[in-house]
């Protein structure tokens, strides 16, 4: 009997799927459902296009071809409606598709802007590699630009809008970059890089109204009663999950689809991966979001598996367990590097104020940034523009945050990975008799060995 796999989204979690999938059914038939007009692209790489280090023909990872040679049918289209029942999706074109097994991997999408002018021309978000060329033309025309929002898209965002020759201003609701995730020692790092590209930052400042003319942005107005002349303004508060395909279904959803350790919902045969599964973590204890590239790759693949498993009604197999969240990106000229749990928290250290987050930024995680229930410690170096610091729970380090310098990257990621004791070196890494770098080396060169 051939099985009918059908897949909404050809992001990383849709097309790992896919893959996993017809490495176990050799003859099942797959269907790739995707309402972008491209192949498969590098998400992440379309800050590197917007940046000019790359053209957008680069970051297409998969042609035509390969489609083809795996027998992977790509529809250009877009899902209007979900059948739980008949097991169908209903196209906008007024084609039904049947399936055996289903996969939402309809990944995130920018939160919309609410101020007046939003309906202006030249209000820009960035979350796919048509924003991306949408970003570059407006960019080489537009004089000014105005840039609200503060994770990793906003600076991506910024820096690609200055590239173009656009003399632009970054807004920050708060009182430095990134109060949750950064320390003041951090946020200055990057604060420093940003003024040398060029790049004006106002803090506290927020958008009251995007004023226009024919049609077209011309200035902004912020909520202090400032006005900033620009033609172009571009938006990065957040995404949230599309989950409009099964709102008002019976399927448990919080801020995404909830999936169990299968990768599978509520609902028998209808799996979910990538930026719209909420997926248990086992360090906080939580279902959580990743708006992750490599959450989505993993978490595609063992959905695919197991995909199969139930097509052929069986059990699924595949019990998936969650990596410690993990990001690298390249910020103004600065490497930076997330693993695990690392987020500034009110009422710690040098953190007086925090601002409220109401989405999650593409290339973050909630575990990031979530609450401690126990004490935790943290030890912090630095030399120059280069950062580290890492966090210590009941004797594991359970976070670490990396500017600059990247050596000591892996062996971070290892040790929190394999939640390895460090009890035995724990005066070394928080007390400071001795450079943390030189500490977390040798803390992993002894697990190092004693694991292999």
């Amino acid at each position: 009997m051939t099985h009918h796999y059908l897949i909404i989204g050809n992001g990383a979690a849709g097309l790992s799927a896919a893959e996993m999938i017809r490495q176990r059914d050799r003859l099942g038939r797959i269907t790739i459902l995707t309402n972008e007009s491209h192949y498969f692209y590098s998400r992440p790489g379309i800050a590197y296009v917007i940046n000019g280090q790359v053209s957008a023909e680069q970051i297409i990872s998969r042609s035509e071809q390969f489609y083809r040679e795996h027998r992977l049918d790509l529809c250009f289209g877009h899902a209007t409606e979900l059948d739980l029942v008949r097991r169908t999706a209903s196209l906008r074109s007024g084609e039904t598709l049947h399936y055996d097994v289903l996969l939402l991997a309809t990944g995130a999408s920018a939160t919309p802007p609410r101020f007046p002018g939003r309906e202006l021309d030249g209000i820009l978000t960035f979350d796919t590699l048509d924003d991306a060329q949408k970003v570059i033309r407006y960019g080489r025309r537009a004089k000014a630009a105005v840039v609200a929002g503060g994770g990793i898209t906003a600076m991506e965002l910024a820096e690609g809008l200055r590239h173009q020759g656009t003399q632009t201003h970054l807004l920050q609701r708060g009182q430095r970059i990134w109060p949750r995730l950064l320390d003041e020692r951090e946020s200055a790092i990057i604060e420093a890089q940003i003024r040398h590209e060029g790049i004006q930052i106002h803090y506290g400042a927020e958008i009251d109204e995007v004023l226009g003319k024919k049609g077209k942005v011309a200035a902004v107005r912020l909520k202090n009663g400032q006005e900033l002349k620009a033609q172009v303004v571009g938006v990065a508060i957040g995404v949230r999950p599309n989950l409009e395909l099964v709102k008002g279904l019976p399927v448990k959803l919080d801020q995404g689809v909830l999936v169990d350790e299968f990768m599978q919902s509520s609902v028998p045969g209808l799996f979910a991966a990538g930026d719209v599964a909420q997926v248990y973590d086992r360090w906080t204890d939580r279902h959580q979001l990743d708006i992750l590239w490599p959450s989505a790759i993993n978490e595609g693949r063992a959905a695919g598996y197991n995909m199969v498993d139930v097509a052929r009604g069986e059990r699924p197999r595949y019990a998936y367990q969650k990596g410690s969240p993990f990001n690298a990106a390249l910020l103004f000229g600065v490497h930076l590097t997330v693993i695990g749990r690392v987020g500034i928290q009110p009422g710690r250290g040098d953190v007086t104020e925090v601002e409220e987050i109401t989405h999650l930024s593409r290339g973050a995680s909630q575990v990031w940034t979530t609450p401690f229930q126990s004490n935790y410690r943290s030890a912090w170096d630095s030399s120059g523009p280069n950062s580290l610091r890492i966090v210590v729970d009941e004797g594991r380090i359970v976070g670490a945050l990396l500017l600059g310098n990247q050596e000591l990257a892996d062996p971070l990621r290892q040790l929190i990975e394999h939640e390895v004791n460090v009890r035995p070196f724990e005066t070394l890494l928080l007390n400071g008799q001795q450079p943390l770098p030189k500490a977390i080396m040798k803390a992993w060169r002894d697990w190092h060995e004693s694991w292999n």
